[in-house]
C-alpha cells in the first residue's frame, strides 16, 4: 500500500517537472509562420514568411502579439530560399503552422511543381493548408502592402476561406488536392487568385494551370460554371430579368461521356433548387403559371453559366473540367486511344445540357401595389 502511494505521488511530480516552463521558452524561442509566399525573377526565389512578433501565441514574452512582420530568403530555388529565410531569422522558424501559402503570379508562370516541392517533402507542413495566386502581384509586395493598408493579413485570408464555406462545399484548393491535381498531366489545374481591395481581399475566379505553368485567369461567371460542374456549388445568387431574386438551397451535377469513333459527347446534368429571395413585380410569381416560367428562366440563367467554362475549354483546348479523367474512369479500355493525341480532341467536344430545377417559395409573399 505504502508503494502505490508513494507511486500516485510521484507520477504528478514527474509530469510537473517535465512541463514545468518547457512550452513556454519554447513559443519564445520559434517564430511560428503562418502566411508563406513564393515569389520568383531572374535572380531565383523568394520566399516570404509572416508571422506575428512578441513570441508567437505567449503573450508573456514581451512585444504586441497581434502585429504581423515579415522575414524574407532568397535562392535559386525555393528550397535554398527557405533555408535562407531561417538562416537570416533571430529565432528558429516553423512552418507548421503555415494556414495559407500566397504564390506570386511569376513564381506562378514559372512552375506550379518548382514552388511545392520542397513543402510535399517536408513533414511538419499541414496538408491541408490553403493555396492562392496573387493576381498581376507578387506575393511579398501582395502581403507587403496589406500590412500597409493595416490589413490583418492572417484573418483576411481567414475570412477568405470562411467565405468559400459558405459557398462551396468542400475547398479544392488545399496542398493535398493541388499535389493529387498534378498527378493528372492531362487536365488543367485550377488555384483562385485573390484581388486586394480597400476591405480585404477578394476571390474573383480560377487560375489555370497548363503544364503546370499560370496559363490564364478565368472571370468569375465561367468560374462558378465549373463549380456547378465540379458539384462543389452550395450557394448562388440568381438574378432574373423580371425582378425576381432567387438563391440556391441544392445543387447536383453528373457528367456522362460516349465515345462514338473519335467523337467524344458529354452530357452534363444538374438539378438545383432555389428559394425565393427578392420579388419586385406585380406579377403572381407564386401562380401554377408563375412558378413553371420561373424555372424556366433560371433554367436558362444556369445553362447560359455552364456554356461559360464549356466554350472556354472548346476554344482553348484546355481540359478545365477534368475530362480526362472523367473519359478515362467511365471508359478505361478505350481511353488509351485518346490519351496521348488528348489536347487535340477537346476542340470537338460535343456537350450536351440537361438541367432540371424546381422554385421553393419562402417567406416572401410577394409585393401588393
Amino acid at each position: 500500500m505504502k508503494k502505490i502511494i508513494l507511486l500516485l505521488l510521484f507520477i504528478p511530480l514527474v509530469l510537473w517537472g517535465c512541463s514545468h516552463d518547457m512550452n513556454r521558452r519554447e513559443l519564445d524561442e520559434i517564430s511560428l509562420i503562418q502566411v508563406l509566399g513564393i515569389d520568383y525573377s531572374s535572380e531565383g526565389y523568394t520566399l516570404s514568411g509572416l508571422y506575428k512578433s512578441g513570441g508567437g501565441t505567449d503573450s508573456e514574452a514581451g512585444g504586441d502579439s497581434s502585429s504581423e512582420e515579415v522575414v524574407q530568403g532568397t535562392g535559386k530555388t525555393p528550397y535554398e530560399a527557405y533555408e535562407d529565410l531561417k538562416h537570416k531569422h533571430k529565432k528558429n522558424l516553423s512552418i507548421a503552422h503555415v494556414g495559407y501559402l500566397l504564390i506570386g503570379e511569376e513564381a506562378a508562370k514559372n512552375g506550379l511543381n518548382l514552388c511545392l516541392d520542397f513543402l510535399s517533402r517536408d513533414e511538419t507542413v499541414k496538408m491541408e493548408l490553403l493555396i492562392y495566386v496573387t493576381r498581376n502581384s507578387d506575393a511579398l509586395d501582395f502581403i507587403k502592402n496589406g500590412i500597409e493598408d493595416k490589413k490583418t493579413i492572417q484573418e483576411d485570408l481567414e475570412a477568405i476561406s470562411q467565405k468559400q464555406q459558405e459557398f462551396l462545399t468542400r475547398n479544392d484548393n488545399t496542398l493535398v488536392s493541388i499535389l493529387n491535381d498534378m498527378k493528372r498531366s492531362h487536365s488543367s489545374i485550377l488555384i483562385p487568385y485573390l484581388l486586394s481591395e480597400e476591405s480585404g481581399f477578394l476571390i474573383e475566379g480560377y487560375t489555370v494551370f497548363d503544364r503546370l505553368k499560370l496559363k490564364d485567369y478565368l472571370d468569375r461567371e465561367t468560374s462558378w460554371g465549373i463549380n456547378f460542374i465540379k458539384d462543389i456549388a452550395r450557394s448562388f445568387p440568381i438574378y432574373l430579368d423580371n425582378g425576381v431574386g432567387l438563391s440556391l438551397s441544392y445543387s447536383k451535377a453528373k457528367l456522362k461521356s460516349h465515345l462514338e469513333n473519335n467523337q467524344i459527347k458529354v452530357t452534363i446534368i444538374l438539378d438545383f433548387e432555389t428559394l425565393i429571395k427578392e420579388v419586385n413585380t406585380n406579377a403572381d410569381i407564386f401562380s401554377k403559371e408563375g412558378l413553371i416560367f420561373l424555372t424556366e428562366e433560371q433554367n436558362k440563367y444556369i445553362t447560359k453559366l455552364l456554356e461559360k467554362p464549356v466554350n472556354y475549354s472548346l476554344a482553348t483546348g484546355l481540359d478545365i473540367l477534368q475530362l480526362a479523367r472523367l473519359v478515362e474512369n467511365q471508359h478505361h479500355k478505350k481511353w488509351k486511344d485518346f490519351e496521348e493525341n488528348w489536347p487535340e480532341y477537346l476542340y470537338d467536344v460535343q456537350y450536351e445540357f440537361d438541367v432540371h430545377s424546381k422554385v421553393s417559395k419562402s417567406f416572401i409573399m410577394g409585393n401588393e401595389r
